[in-house]
C-alpha cells in the first residue's frame, strides 16, 4: 500500500494514472497508517485531483484490509483535500474485514466535497460501516459495480453506499450525480440497515439491483431517503428502473422527486417522515412501479406538511396502496393504479386523498376467514372520487375433499413429503377461478393457479395434505366501497361488480357522518348500502359538478 501511496504522490498536481497489477495484496496494519482525515480516522491512501487508480479487473486485482479489535477508525481511500476534482477508481476488488468495537468513519472510500468522482467496475465487499461514503460531492458517477455488504453487527456493515449533504461549510454547485447499473447485495447477518442512503439532491438512481436475504413476509431496505445533516430533505431525485428482491424503497421522504418504473418482488415503497424530521415533504411522484408482494404507503409526521404527492399507474399484486391520515397529510392524488389480492388489507385506503380516480381494485385478500376488508376505504375530505372500478370474481365453494399429489399428472394422494400440487375429489373447480387462498385445517395456503377442474397449484411447496382433508374457498370482499366519516365533493361514475353473488356485506358502507356534494353515474351490481345511506349511490343527484 505504501508503494501505491508513493506512486500517487509522485504525480504531483498533474493528471496521473496509477496501475495496480493482477494479484492479491494485503494492506498494511491499520495502526501503521499515518495520515488523518477531519474526523481523526486513519487514511491508507490519500488521493489528489486528477488521479486514475485502477487494477487489472474485478477478481484479478484484489486488496484485503483487516481491521482488528484494537485498531483505530480508518478509511482505505480518501481525497487529500476538499474540492478535489476528477478522481477515478476502477477495475479491482477490495475486501474489508472489521472486528473493532468502533465503527463510525470506517469506509473503503470516503470523498468529501469532491467534484466528478467516478467509481466503476469494482467489487467492494465487507463490513466497513459504509463501503463508500460520498459527502457533499457533485457530479459523481457510480456505475457497473458490485457491492457485497456483509453486515456482522449493529454499525458494522450499515450501508453499501451513502450519498449525503453533510457539511454546511462546503458549497454545493451542482447535482449529486448518478448511481446506475450496480448490483447491491446484503450477504451478511442483516439487521435492518439500508443498502443505499440518499440524502443529497440531484441524484439519479437507475437500473440497479438491490437484494437482501430477508425471508418473506418481511423485507429489507434497498434505498433509504431522508433528511440530510443540514435539516433538509433532498429534492430533484429520480429513482427509476431498478429491481428490488426482498428489498424496499423506504422512509424519510423526498421533495419534487420521482420514484418510477421500478420492479419490487417482496418489497414496499414506504414514504413517511422519520421522527425528528422538521422539513416538509411535497411534490413526490410514485408512478409506473410494479410491486409483487409489496405495498405503497405515503404517511406523514405531526407538525410537518406532507402533500402535493401523486401515486399513479402503479401495478400492485399481493399488496395495497395507503395514503396517510388526514391529520398530517394533505393533497395526495391516487389515480389509475391497479391492485389485486391485497392480502390482509383494504385494496386502496385513502385517508388523505384529494383525488381518487380511475383505479382498478379486484379480489382483495384475507389471511383468515375472519379478515374483513374493503376494495376502497375512504375517509377525510376528498375533492373527487370518480371512475374507479372494483371487481370480485371469487367463489364460495367447499364441495368434496382435497389431498396432495406428487406431480401435476398424478391422480393419487401422496402419503408424505412436500409438494405444491393439490387434487380434488367429490367436487369440481372452475378453470380460471380467481380465489387466492385455500383454507384448510392445516393452514391457509396461497393459490398460484387453478390448473383444471380438479387441480390447484400453490405458490410454494407445503407438507402433504392427507386424503379427505376438508377445505373452503371464500369470497373475500366485505365491502366494495367503505366511507368513513368522509366528505366527498364529487362521487361519480364508479363501478363495483360481484359476478358470483352479493358482496359479503355491502357494495357501500357508511360509518359516521358521510356527506356527498355531487353524486352521479355510479353502478353497483348487486347494490346494497349499509349505514344511514341517506342517498341512493346509484342515483343521479342534480348538483353542480
Amino acid at each position: 500500500m505504501e508503494r501505491i501511496q508513493a506512486a500517487v504522490l509522485d504525480c504531483g498536481p498533474n493528471p496521473c494514472e496509477v496501475y495496480i497489477p493482477a494479484g492479491t495484496y494485503d494492506a498494511s496494519a491499520v495502526s501503521s497508517w499515518n495520515s488523518r482525515d477531519p474526523s481523526g480516522s486513519r487514511i491508507g491512501i490519500l488521493l489528489p485531483s486528477n488521479v486514475n487508480l485502477h487494477g487489472a479487473g474485478q477478481g484479478h486485482t484484489i486488496i484485503h484490509v483487516t481491521r482488528t479489535a484494537t485498531d483505530p477508525t480508518a478509511t482505505l481511500l480518501e481525497n487529500a483535500n476538499e474540492l478535489n476534482l476528477n478522481i477515478h477508481i476502477h477495475d479491482m476488488s477490495i475486501v474489508w474485514s472489521d472486528s473493532s468495537r468502533t465503527f463510525d468513519w470506517v469506509s473503503i472510500f470516503i470523498c468529501r466535497g469532491c467534484d466528478q468522482v467516478e467509481l466503476d467496475h469494482l467489487t467492494l465487499e465487507g463490513n466497513a460501516n459504509k463501503l463508500v461514503n460520498l459527502l457533499d460531492c457533485i457530479e459523481s458517477s457510480v456505475h457497473d459495480n458490485t457491492f457485497l455488504l456483509r453486515t456482522t453487527g449493529f454499525g458494522h456493515g450499515d450501508n453499501a453506499l451513502s450519498v449525503n449533504r453533510f457539511d454546511s461549510k462546503i458549497s454545493i454547485r451542482g447535482d449529486a450525480g448518478v448511481v446506475r447499473d450496480n448490483r447491491f447485495s446484503e450477504i451478511g447477518d442483516y439487521r435492518g440497515f439500508s443498502i443505499l442512503i440518499v440524502n443529497q439532491s440531484g441524484l439519479y438512481v437507475h437500473s440497479n439491483i438491490f437484494e437482501t436475504p430477508v425471508p418473506p413476509p418481511a423485507n429489507g431496505t434497498g434505498i433509504e431517503t431522508g433528511q440530510d445533516n443540514l435539516g433538509s430533505l433532498p429534492d430533484n431525485v429520480k429513482i427509476s428502473g431498478n429491481i428490488f428482491r426482498h428489498a424496499s424503497i423506504a422512509y424519510g421522504g423526498l421533495n419534487d422527486s420521482e420514484i418510477s418504473g421500478n420492479f419490487l418482488d417482496h418489497g414496499d415503497i414506504y414514504v413517511a417522515l422519520q421522527s425528528g424530521t422538521t422539513a416538509s415533504l411535497s411534490g413526490l411522484v410514485i408512478a409506473d412501479n410494479n410491486l409483487r408482494f409489496g405495498s405503497i404507503n405515503v404517511g406523514g409526521l405531526e407538525h410537518t406538511f406532507t402533500g402535493r404527492c401523486v401515486i399513479t399507474r402503479n401495478h400492485v399484486v399481493e399488496g395495497n396502496i395507503t395514503a396517510g391520515n388526514p391529520a398530517v397529510n394533505r393533497d395526495i392524488e391516487v389515480s389509475y393504479n391497479t391492485v389485486r389480492y391485497s392480502r390482509d388489507k383494504n385494496g386502496i385506503e385513502c385517508n388523505a386523498c384529494s383525488l381518487l380516480r380511475g383505479n382498478l381494485v379486484r379480489e382483495i385478500g384475507q389471511n383468515a376467514p375472519g379478515d374483513l376488508h374493503a376494495g376502497y376505504a375512504i375517509s377525510g375530505t376528498v375533492d373527487d372520487v370518480s371512475d374507479n372500478i372494483y371487481m370480485d370474481e371469487q367463489h364460495e365453494y367447499d364441495a368434496g375433499a382435497v389431498c396432495s399429489a406428487a406431480s401435476p399428472t398424478s391422480t393419487t394422494c401422496m402419503p408424505s413429503g412436500r409438494t405444491r400440487w393439490i387434487i380434488l375429489s367429490g367436487g369440481e373447480w372452475g378453470f380460471g377461478w380467481t380465489n387466492r387462498m385455500l383454507f384448510t385445517s392445516r393452514g391457509s395456503l396461497p393459490i398460484h393457479a387453478f390448473v383444471s377442474t380438479s387441480l390447484i397449484e400453490l405458490d410454494n411447496d407445503v407438507d402433504a395434505l392427507p386424503p379427505g382433508t376438508h377445505y373452503h374457498l371464500y369470497r373475500t370482499t366485505f365491502n366494495a366501497f367503505e366511507l368513513n366519516a368522509a366528505t366527498i365533493r364529487r362521487f361519480a361514475n364508479n363501478f363495483a361488480l360481484s359476478t358470483t353473488g352479493p358482496f359479503n356485506h355491502a357494495a357501500i358502507q357508511e360509518d359516521g357522518i358521510v356527506h356527498i356534494d355531487s353524486l352521479s353515474g355510479n353502478v353497483f351490481r348487486p347494490y346494497r348500502c349499509f349505514g344511514k345511506c341517506a342517498v341512493n349511490y346509484q342515483s343521479s343527484v342534480t348538483a353542480p359538478e
